[in-house]
């Protein structure tokens, strides 16, 4: 597979910058714990009020409570999720969203663009802020739609915030999706469009090497770095940190009061849009949605929602407390579930309703399932399947050795084995419970790796006490073999780093078990940090209240080759 030869390349997500993600994700669920919640200050507007603000920019005249009556035909939609990592997957991603494609065979049709553009959340990484926004997706995306040298029809940007939106308490998320209070007519990209990057065999090589010798994290984090400064500086000289007022995508206008809303689609069909921020669904927002339901009765609930209520196999706890937030149930109601959060493309059927997830905007890639199932029946359709994900997850231990995911992983493992050997010449005792006291940080670091700790503690201790003690006295063990092969002044140093490899591979390893015994699948893919299998979602709504879905990816997005169609679907 290709990977990116622009600046931002991918993030590594065992690397600097992905740390500073982690820490913004403990300031913001710190901020949650406090009650915290940004949404006190949101006012959406009511559905009626949104569907006219959508049929004004879309050109819709006809009457009608539904968006499918006031246009008199099919509403086209394209969902897209997980977006603005690497630069040049991003414009590939982009390439493909924006393209229409015809059906051959048959039934031959035309998929047009979607008058809807819909984002499920994490619209960029690590933390979608609005510099980061404006350098993973608006500035690849707008590049993309330069390219097409066409203006077309306006058309509605609506998203949903994810976790890495809420990272930046939804600054960066407001500036792209709520409504411009100047104007109700579609927004202009102002100054000139920066021109498209080819990858030349010079960008691809240059871009090789920063992967390589790990330049493109050495200069994001003085990025990052000089980014607080700025901050620090104005705290401290009274001035502001200057940002876009506004993050415009070409062609496209935002419509939103609130990071949540409900528009009617079709009679009997609402299309909801939910935000659990980072832990939960707000009182105002249940109140909303219980009003919406009350007062409209639909049929049918196209459901956007930001974590999937089943995630490889097994209810997924964010995306169901979701569901009983807005007091609904797959079994009992009509819901097509749409979500993202997971880095695949997976559909299944659940009782009455039907539930999607769609993560392949532009981030690494999450393999589908590869344990046994869980009990429930396995899906109808996942991208990538299960062999393929297999094989790439044979490959965790050796990447993550190789430091292609970063080397903070390397750095813990060296100091720790540097502590153990600074200690050891004291004597056995205080050599061993620098030993004992490494273990049971490794252990229980490991824990935390496992999300289903809770639900399975005898599973996770059991796989973490061993590779904990494998982690803790490897050190040792090193020390022993160097010793007899060499110098004092040398094996020291030697210790040091075998183990920082020799740790990183068997985490690595660590991760490839939890994978394969369906502990947790998000960390080893993390590891690898793949590019491939990008997707987006296109739906058509018919007036009828009917759906059909087509799925349209691309194993290698940076590849030759034209994409194909995943899967298609039809829900009514």
């Amino acid at each position: 597979m290709r990977r990116g030869s622009h600046s931002p390349l991918a993030i590594r997500w065992f690397g600097m910058t992905a740390l500073v993600g982690h820490l913004r994700h403990m300031l913001a669920v710190a901020a949650a714990s406090h009650q915290l919640d940004l949404r006190d200050w949101m006012r959406p507007e009511e559905a009626p009020g949104l569907l006219d603000r959508v049929s004004r920019v879309l050109g819709a005249s006809s009457p009608g409570g539904s968006l499918a009556e006031r246009l008199g035909r099919e509403v086209w939609i394209d969902f897209v999720a997980d977006t603005g990592d690497d630069h040049d997957v991003s414009q590939a991603v982009g390439r493909m969203l924006f393209a229409e494609y015809a059906l051959a065979g048959t039934e031959a049709r035309l998929l047009p663009r979607g008058d809807l553009l819909v984002f499920g959340g994490d619209t960029a990484y690590p933390a979608a802020t609005a510099r980061e926004l404006e350098r993973r997706l608006l500035e690849p995306w707008n590049e993309a739609l330069h390219e097409r040298g066409e203006g077309g029809p306006p058309r509605v940007l609506l998203g949903i915030p994810g976790n890495h939106d809420w990272y930046d308490g939804l600054d960066g998320f407001g500036r792209l999706f709520r409504r411009s209070v100047l104007q109700e007519l579609p927004e202009s990209v102002t100054g000139a469009p920066a021109s498209p990057r080819g990858a030349s065999i010079e960008d691809r090589v240059g871009g090789g090497l920063q992967r390589h010798l790990h330049l493109d994290e050495i200069g994001e984090s003085l990025r990052l770095a000089g980014e607080a400064f700025e901050s620090l500086a104005a705290i401290l000289i009274g001035s502001k940190v200057k940002r876009a007022n506004r993050l415009r995508l070409a062609g496209y206008t935002p419509v939103q009061e609130a990071s949540y809303w409900a528009l009617p689609l079709g009679p009997g069909l609402d299309l909801w849009g939910v935000d659990r921020q980072l832990r939960d669904a707000d009182f105002r927002q249940r109140v909303f949605f219980a009003e919406r339901r009350a007062e409209a009765q639909p049929r049918q609930i196209l459901f956007v929602a930001p974590d999937p209520a089943l995630a490889f196999g097994e209810p997924n706890e964010p995306g169901t407390k979701l569901l009983e937030a807005c007091r609904l149930s797959m079994d009992s109601t009509r819901i097509f579930y749409l979500t993202g959060d997971v880095h695949h493309y997976e559909r299944q059927v659940v009782g009455r309703s039907l539930h999607v997830i769609a993560g392949g905007g532009g981030a690494f890639l999450h393999g589908s399932r590869i344990a046994p199932d869980a009990g429930s029946a396995p899906p109808e359709r996942v991208y990538p399947d299960k062999k393929t994900s297999l094989r790439l997850a044979l490959g965790m231990p050796l990447r993550l050795a190789l430091g292609t995911a970063g080397f903070l992983p390397h750095l813990v493992f060296g100091l720790l084995a540097a502590i153990e050997m600074s200690v050891l010449s004291r004597g056995p005792a205080a050599a061993s419970l620098a030993a004992a006291a490494s273990t049971l940080i490794a252990i229980v670091g490991l824990t935390f790796a496992v999300r289903v700790r809770r639900q399975r503690p005898a599973a996770t201790w059991a796989i973490s006490i061993l590779f904990g003690a494998i982690l803790g006295l490897a050190p040792l063990g090193l020390r022993l073999l160097s010793a007899i092969v060499l110098p004092r002044a040398v094996y020291m140093v030697s210790v040091v780093v075998a183990q920082a490899f020799l740790g990183s591979f068997v985490l690595g390893v660590f991760l490839l078990v939890l994978a394969l015994t369906g502990l947790e699948h998000h960390q080893g893919f993390a590891a690898l940090g793949h590019p491939g299998f990008r997707h987006f979602v296109r739906l058509c709504v018919h007036p009828s209240g009917r759906i059909e879905g087509f799925v349209i990816g691309k194993d290698d997005p940076l590849g030759k080759g034209a994409p194909v169609l995943v899967d298609r679907f039809e829900w009514e």
